[in-house]
């Protein structure tokens, strides 16, 4: 399936000198004893910020732990420029408030049992004290927002076709004027022509409620699109971090190379097939390695540091002879 075609990102917001209003500082999950989430660390600014791998690489997990839904084993996730873990009950509630999750599938995030009015209302009920008629003018504004007829307010999620759905979450998630909106792969479940609706729904949204994203997502149209800044992660790490259109166009590290080259383009090459998908053993070396046609002694006996290169972070030993061309597709 071909991706909606992709403008620009966004350009660079002014630069502020206040703190992101959601960071990672150094955050690693686990279930257990099994680390799944390796010392991450981002900020979510005005220009949206993509996270990008395949799944099952701890994009979900680290989004929850961004939420505040789980606890990280060491690091911090920051509201504001404060840890989460110490916030007052009101600066707690403030959180739950500014910060909004955006799922895959609408169908699972909605009350199965509630009207598309009532699920949007419940925001507001829960955050603001609202008489009876201004929570209804509310709704109907929110729901215009998104482009939901107000003759939809009365149906039940299963009466909705999978776009409507998901915008009437985007707009249950509004209710609240939120800051950010954590959307974890808001459109996959969609046809390709609904995504495009979709996305230029969310474009919207971001200017005219001054939003910050995080776009967690597989799709690379996707996160060219709505996202300044983009990080890949790899079993549980960020292996490469900068401006997006600089990382897809030319990408340092072999993982973010392969992950562009596996989207089918009109007229080009198809992508290559029976790839290996093993991630090396946990401990020392490179997790990359034995999907790695560079991969020497150096990669197997020693995990790569970040390090800056060329206006981006990567941990890669080879990443300039990635840079240079070395992998072909």
């Amino acid at each position: 399936m071909t991706t909606p075609s992709t403008p620009p990102a966004p350009p660079a917001p002014p630069v502020s000198t206040s703190p992101p209003v959601l960071a990672a500082d150094g955050v690693t999950l686990a279930y257990g004893p099994v680390p799944v989430v390796h010392g991450v660390s981002l900020a979510v600014d005005g220009g949206g910020t993509g996270l990008i791998g395949e799944s099952g690489s701890g994009k979900t997990t680290l989004a929850r732990a961004l939420l505040g839904l789980l606890r990280p084993r060491s690091g911090r996730v920051l509201y504001g420029g404060a840890d989460l873990a110490g916030l007052p009950r009101r600066r707690r509630a403030e959180f739950r408030a500014a910060v909004q999750p955006v799922f895959q599938d609408g169908s699972e995030a909605l009350d199965p049992r509630m009207s598309i009015g009532a699920s949007i209302a419940e925001g507001l009920t829960a955050h603001h004290r609202l008489a009876a008629s201004a929570r209804r003018a509310r709704v109907a504004e929110l729901m215009a927002d998104v482009g939901l007829e107000p003759g939809l307010a009365t149906r039940r999620p299963h009466r909705l076709s999978g776009g409507q759905r998901q915008r009437a979450v985007i707009a249950r998630a509004l209710a609240v004027r939120p800051r950010v909106l954590v959307l974890d792969e808001p459109t996959s479940a969609l046809d390709v022509t609904v995504q495009a609706r979709i996305l230029d729904l969310l474009e919207g949204l971001r200017a005219g409620h001054g939003l910050g994203y995080l776009l967690i997502t597989h799709n690379l149209a996707v996160v060219d699109r709505l996202c300044r800044t983009s990080h890949v992660m790899f079993a549980g790490r960020v292996v490469e971090s900068g401006p997006t259109g600089d990382l897809l166009a030319r990408p340092a590290h072999p993982y973010t190379l392969a992950l562009r080259d596996a989207v089918p383009r009109i007229g080009g090459p198809p992508p290559a097939a029976g790839g290996r998908t093993e991630i090396a053993p946990a401990g020392s070396g490179c997790p990359f390695r034995l999907r790695c046609p560079l991969a020497d002694d150096t990669c197997r006996e020693l995990a790569p540091d970040p390090r800056p290169l060329l206006g981006r972070t990567v941990a890669c030993h080879r990443a300039e002879e990635v840079l240079d061309g070395a992998v072909r597709r």
